[in-house]
């Protein structure tokens, strides 16, 4: 079973996407239609609290405005960092059963030498036997 997870980013003080994070919520309805995974993971807490509400949310709420079915989107809220995005969402998408995670962040986060969310996500898959790891960006 595919499941994507999408990684958020800091929402503006009024709590509207920053434009990294429109880039990625268009990236996952792209890759929505090229791959149909079978769930879509959202992840990211609420970094900035002047915003009042999770990365998570905002991008499920911009998602289901887009048509995607509302079912089919889990949300993991609790993270603050790519390493907690890595270890909060790929135990939720093993107990969901996939055998593949296609990760979509935007091409400036995987260039980071710091942080870097192919490392982390491969680590902590590390624990969960038999998940492959792809990514996406755009």
């Amino acid at each position: 079973m595919l499941v994507a997870i999408i990684l958020g980013n800091r929402l503006n003080d009024d709590g509207s996407t920053s434009e990294i994070l429109k880039n990625r919520l268009a990236a996952t309805l792209k890759l929505n239609a090229l791959f149909a995974p079978s769930k879509i993971i959202v992840s990211g807490g609420i970094a900035n609290p002047n915003a009042g509400i999770s990365e998570a949310e905002v991008m499920r709420n911009y998602l289901i405005s887009q048509g995607l079915e509302s079912d089919k989107i889990v949300v993991e809220d609790r993270s603050m960092t790519t390493k907690q995005n890595a270890e909060f969402s790929v135990p939720i998408a093993a107990k969901l059963g996939a055998t593949e995670i296609l990760l979509c962040t935007s091409t400036e986060h995987m260039g980071r030498k710091f942080l870097n969310p192919i490392r982390l996500f491969s680590k902590e898959l590390q624990n969960f036997e038999g998940i492959k790891l792809r990514v996406y960006s755009e």
